[in-house]
């Protein structure tokens, strides 16, 4: 890629424990995109969409891989300074969940 990436992944893992079982969503899934790029995340459910955004917004840790947004490594920033830079940086549109019912 020629311009520097504002979203870096490297080795990104993430497995849920459900019972004895450890479901791995994501396996050392490497991604760069550059400022202003457009990606579409496509696959069934269950196959770690949302999982990768809920990473990428650091909501959720990684069990292993770094994640870099706009020069900054999520893992090094505290849950408050993640909140504030989700705050400042990151949008969501929800799914279904957190709609107002009552609002069109």
């Amino acid at each position: 890629m020629t311009q520097t990436a504002y979203i870096r992944v490297q080795g990104l893992s993430k497995s849920y424990q459900e019972g004895d079982l450890e479901h791995f969503v994501l396996r050392a899934v490497d991604l760069d995109m550059a400022l202003g790029e457009f990606t579409a995340l496509l696959g069934a459910s269950g196959s770690g969409k949302s999982t990768l955004l809920n990473l990428l917004s650091g909501i959720d840790e990684a069990d292993s891989g770094q994640i870099w947004l706009d020069g900054r490594d999520l893992a090094a920033l505290s849950e408050s300074e993640r909140t504030l830079f989700r705050r400042r940086h990151i949008g969501f549109i929800f799914q279904f969940f957190n709609l107002l019912p009552t609002l069109t």
